[in-house]
């Protein structure tokens, strides 16, 4: 009996040593037949946000063209991303400002974002349609119609949400809201005077391809 121990053991050993043989072997052919897939993820569950087909520039509307423009122009103008040591390089704020503009940004809302991102903290901004308003546009103004493109003020109502320690982020963030004035040049089409093809093959933004620019800023604070 004492003999038989020694050799079951052994048994065992080398029963456990083949599985482990085979399970490595295994693991290798798998690996030569992994294949990596790429997926366009959705970034909220908000219909409003999933990504969606190419739009023909000819089947978008001036107003509704207008409106997306306008839109990244106030997520370019209040995003706050933690530990950003470049807040004060924003090539799309800038492409979409007269210097005039952009300057009145670096004096005011750019210093707000320099603080809040050395202190790590995160902000995302929203702006709903009905939440921008042409404010002194004659009502016989055709975008698609004028020569020139006439300055025109609008009102935009923005709503943002902060988080004050972007590393707890289960933590509710803080919102709040108000209107950002802006005086602005728009009409819808691309810029002619932009080489398309360079310009996409130096890797800018498509958003500064149109024809808009921001000439004025102003704000006012609500609660």
């Amino acid at each position: 009996m004492r003999k038989l121990v020694p050799f079951l053991k052994g048994f065992c050993l080398l029963a456990i040593t083949f599985a482990v043989v085979v399970f490595t072997a295994l693991t290798y052919r798998a690996s030569e037949r992994i294949s990596i897939k790429s997926y366009i993820f959705q970034t909220n569950n908000s219909a409003g946000l999933r990504v969606g087909a190419l739009q023909d520039i000819n089947d978008i509307s001036a107003i509704d063209l207008r409106n997306k423009l306008i839109k990244k122009y106030v997520s370019e103008y209040f995003r706050v991303v933690p530990g950003d040591s470049s807040t004060l390089d924003r090539p799309i704020l800038r492409s979409l400002s007269y210097d005039y503009a952009y300057n009145q940004w670096l004096n005011g809302e750019a210093k707000n974002i320099e603080k809040m991102a050395i202190n790590k903290q995160f902000r995302t901004v929203r702006v709903m349609d009905d939440g921008i308003k042409a404010i002194d546009k004659p009502a016989d103004y055709d975008y698609y119609g004028s020569e020139m493109a006439k300055p025109i003020f609008y009102e935009i109502h923005y709503f943002t949400e902060t988080w004050k320690d972007s590393n707890i982020m289960m933590i509710e963030p803080e919102t709040d809201q108000g209107y950002l004035y802006i005086e602005a040049l728009f009409k819808p089409g691309i810029d002619k005077d932009i080489d398309v093809k360079k310009y996409l093959e130096d890797g800018k933004n498509p958003v500064g391809l149109f024809m808009f620019k921001v000439t004025n800023i102003g704000s006012k604070g609500i609660r």
